[in-house]
């Protein structure tokens, strides 16, 4: 009777308990150990198999163990030992450990989170919006850039940025991407009167090139004086093609006419209107001489084909004969939405914004990521990176730099194409997260605090109105974390520096970490929170079975760890023979 209990018990259903479940493994784990011999069993394979209503593999493995046991002559079967439940813990324990119980639990939760969700909405941030009477400009003006192009929104928000904070832009990609169509366009915010200046440079490009021929009567005078009229140092808008084949001759003159804005034309140091110098190359220098004008061009942008996806737009958009360039005539019909005495307007008020402490600790982050990888991040980059930060804040209308902002900072700080793509994925994970430290994010520490919590329940070390308050301390910081991120996807909506792909990329990893962190951790408390208030003598054991599942933090979770709430289907395995029982008709793995 007793292998017969044990055969029909095979195959658990859903609703049975996690303690029956181990009860019944210990009955198992012994009946292979007796190895005795079973003659008959009263239940056939087909009947056995039918218990388990997928027929899983994990219940037909048992079978031919329980139909296999024939070797030894038959002995008299004692009857295992089972241990009982606590008293305390067996009124709740058929209760809690069925989804019955668990079910309403975990409904009243999610009301209680679908709840504060509705009364804690984010606010539409349309106040900067309205304050910030030039975000709208911005936003024409970047249309008019990208007009007739397909896939180069970022390029024309990264180009028109260097020109409004007066930094200079490097493109690296393969020609026929429109980088010198860009530059050319940009011609128009700097004004009807600006100078456009283009070249491309070799191995055997002489100064003459950019900076001028030598003047024949200057010569006679014996001055050494250049005629720059319509070269270089005349120019307001500069696009310079493979910058990097340039000789030492030209690199001397080109580092000051970009640093310095000075050009040495003889004896006399000449100013320069370069407003912004638009570079292009195939690959990044090697060389220790061209460092130093690889460090002052501030962005470098990575300009790819495009896309398989993007290609029948390109082919609409590109009539025969037509090349999408902005006219002279369309020009003067239709004036640019910017102009010089509006960045001259930025520049004045991003002297008043601020950094908050958070923007500082990912400057910190992100050089200590660089020194990791053994790339030296300059002072002078940093403080280029710092000002071009709170232009971009003042334009959406803020005066603090928020952690949105930083997202920029993918264009500006890394040096060689293998490590642009690890930064950047880097820097997103950075700025989903928003904690003052990497490794050390709210969530992490709140998920260990709450594992102590929970194991003082389990241990019933503690009250339930001091529990009740740790838990409501609980609640009030992660509702905090989650209103902060939730506060930065809408800004991230409004930004109009940052391209529609890369808002959605950062927004995405926002939602992602919230969802496995602050709101799972949220709901978690509430949970508590039903139980200690609906059961409250059940708190402790349900605490217990739900740390026994896996579905309460650990003290100290790893970086990286799955989510508590996350259900972790587990197997269960017969002692040494390793094999899998099925639970909720689910085989295991």
């Amino acid at each position: 009777m007793l292998l017969q209990s044990l055969v029909a018990a095979a195959a658990p259903t859903p609703a049975m308990p996690a303690f029956r479940l181990r009860k019944l493994r210990g009955k198992k784990a012994q009946l292979l150990h007796w190895r005795s011999e079973i003659p008959d069993l009263s239940v056939p394979k087909s009947r056995f198999a039918a218990r388990c209503p997928a027929r899983c593999p994990a219940a037909l493995g048992v079978i031919p163990v329980l139909y296999g046991l024939r070797t030894q002559p038959p002995r008299r079967l004692r009857r295992p030992r089972t241990r009982q439940p606590r008293p305390s813990l067996r009124r709740g324990a058929s209760a809690l450990d069925t989804r019955s119980v668990e079910a309403p639990i975990d409904l009243a939760a999610q009301e209680r989170m679908r709840r504060w969700c509705e009364e804690n909405a984010p606010a539409p941030v349309g106040t900067a919006r309205e304050r910030s009477e030039l975000r709208g400009r911005i936003l024409e003006a970047v249309d008019v850039l990208e007009a007739g192009l397909v896939e180069r929104s970022l390029e024309a928000r990264i180009l028109l940025l260097a020109a409004f904070c007066g930094e200079h832009l490097l493109l690296l990609g393969p020609p026929g991407t429109a980088k010198s169509l860009l530059a050319r366009r940009l011609v128009r915010f700097v004004g009807s009167d600006a100078v456009f200046f283009e070249r491309l440079l070799t191995r055997f490009s002489v100064p003459e090139e950019l900076f001028g021929p030598l003047s024949l009567k200057g010569l006679e005078n014996d001055q050494y004086v250049r005629q720059t009229t319509g070269y270089l140092p005349e120019a307001s808008i500069a696009f310079v093609d493979e910058i990097f084949k340039a000789n030492s001759a030209i690199l001397n003159s080109l580092l000051s006419i970009v640093n310095e804005r000075v050009f040495d034309n003889g004896p006399d140091r000449v100013w320069v209107p370069l407003r912004c110098l638009v570079c292009a190359s195939n690959e990044v220098p090697e060389t220790e001489e061209l460092d130093a004008l690889y460090d002052r061009l501030l962005f470098r942008l990575v300009v790819r084909p495009v896309s398989d996806a993007a290609l029948g737009e390109l082919l609409r958009v590109t009539r025969a004969g037509v090349e999408p360039r902005a006219d002279a005539a369309d020009s003067e019909v239709t004036p640019f939405p910017l102009s010089l005495e509006d960045a001259a307007q930025a520049l004045r008020g991003a002297a008043t914004v601020t950094l908050r402490e958070e923007v500082v600790e990912i400057f910190k982050d992100a050089r200590s990521y660089l020194t990791s990888k053994k790339e030296v991040v300059s002072d002078r980059r940093l403080g280029q990176a710092a000002r071009m930060l709170q232009l971009v804040a003042w334009t959406c209308g803020r005066r603090e730099v928020e952690l949105c902002d930083c997202a920029l900072l993918a264009h500006v700080l890394w040096s060689t194409l293998d490590l642009m793509q690890p930064f950047q994925h880097w820097l997103r994970g950075r700025l989903a997260r928003g904690a003052p430290r990497p490794a050390a994010s709210p969530a992490r520490a709140l998920r260990g605090l709450l594992g102590g919590l929970v194991e003082r329940v389990e241990s019933e070390r503690i009250e339930l109105d001091e529990l009740g308050k740790e838990l409501k301390v609980f609640e009030e910081v992660v509702q905090k974390e989650i209103l902060e991120k939730e506060r930065q996807q809408a800004l991230l909506r409004e930004h109009c520096w940052l391209a529609p792909a890369q808002q959605e990329e950062l927004i995405e990893a926002i939602e992602e970490e919230l969802e496995q962190g602050s709101r799972a951790l949220l709901l978690e408390v509430y949970r508590l929170e039903e139980v200690r208030e609906s059961m409250p003598g059940e708190l402790a054991n349900y605490a217990r079975e739900r740390r026994s599942q896996g579905e309460l933090p650990a003290t100290d979770p790893m970086p990286g760890s799955r989510s508590f709430v996350q259900k972790l289907q587990r197997p269960i395995w017969i002692h040494s023979s390793r094999i899998p029982l099925c639970f909720g008709c689910q085989a295991s793995d």
